[in-house]
């Protein structure tokens, strides 16, 4: 498999870093997860926007050249490159940089690495099994809206999920409500509205999230961001997960709570097609 180091075509097993690199020793970066389709990034103009806004936040300016066109032709490049017409793509910012907690500077570096995936986002066949990880909650800070390379606390998440035979785990944050899940945005339908947190209740700044709420609009379906408690879980008639590469994912049960998921298809069918 090649990746792309910085622009350069670099098979996958090459050595790229040192024991000093500031990626390995802080994860001091960011990353986004874009699918591609036939070669072509789905909805690059709302992951770059977040690129763009995760390098303010994080100090990692991007080089000029980096523009939304030069990534678009880019990911296309590297995928025919590659072979593979439908990729999982994981785009990684770092800073390039010597030093301790204080880098000697803020250089910026970028990796692209692909994965073979399926074409078209087709939802789920066999619903989620859900619980929740309660042990560490998201913190209330800026840095919960992006993709931060010290993802422990989602490892950690995902660990508990597959040792408990769960597909994936609730997050909450700090107040105790339902920001997340570990992999994904969550939403729930209840008597036919359909809900998901607000921005401010720090959960990830999904660009699924964005684009799907986007959709329920102009379909004319009833969505609200507001607050979700555990109750309002258990309480939900339908409910889904969403991400930037998978898409929906219809959630069958949590804890002892079973799901209908008719209304999540259908919405499925008018958003995707499949």
């Amino acid at each position: 498999m090649l990746i792309s180091f910085n622009g350069v075509l670099t098979n996958a097993d090459d050595k790229i870093f040192n024991s000093h690199s500031r990626i390995f020793k802080y994860g001091d970066g960011f990353f986004e997860s874009i699918k591609l389709i036939q070669n072509k990034a789905q909805l690059f103009d709302l992951h770059y926007d977040r690129i763009l806004r995760a390098s303010l936040f994080f100090h990692l300016p991007l080089n000029p050249k980096w523009t939304k066109e030069y990534f678009i032709e880019h990911l296309e490049w590297l995928s025919l490159k590659n072979g593979l017409s439908h990729a999982r793509c994981k785009m990684i910012f770092y800073r390039d940089s010597d030093g301790l907690y204080m880098p000697e500077k803020d250089k910026t570096g970028f990796i692209i690495e692909l994965k073979e995936s399926t074409s078209k986002y087709r939802i789920n066949d066999k619903g989620l099994k859900l619980s929740d990880y309660p042990f560490i909650l998201k913190g209330s800070n800026f840095l919960s809206f992006f993709k931060s390379m010290s993802s422990q606390q989602y490892v950690l998440a995902a660990i508990h999920a597959r040792n408990n035979d769960f597909n994936a785990v609730l997050m909450y944050n700090e107040t105790g409500r339902v920001a997340e899940a570990h992999h994904s945005n969550v939403f729930i339908i209840k008597d036919s509205e359909i809900i998901t947190p607000p921005l401010s209740e720090y959960c990830l700044d999904g660009v699924m999230r964005h684009f799907l709420i986007d959709q329920f609009k102009l379909l004319g379906h009833q969505i609200k961001e507001l607050p979700i408690s555990e109750q309002d879980i258990l309480e939900a008639d339908e409910m889904f997960l969403c991400n930037a590469t998978q898409g929906m994912m219809w959630v069958e049960n949590y804890k002892d709570r079973y799901y209908q998921f008719q209304t999540i298809f259908a919405i499925h069918a008018q958003i995707f097609g499949v």
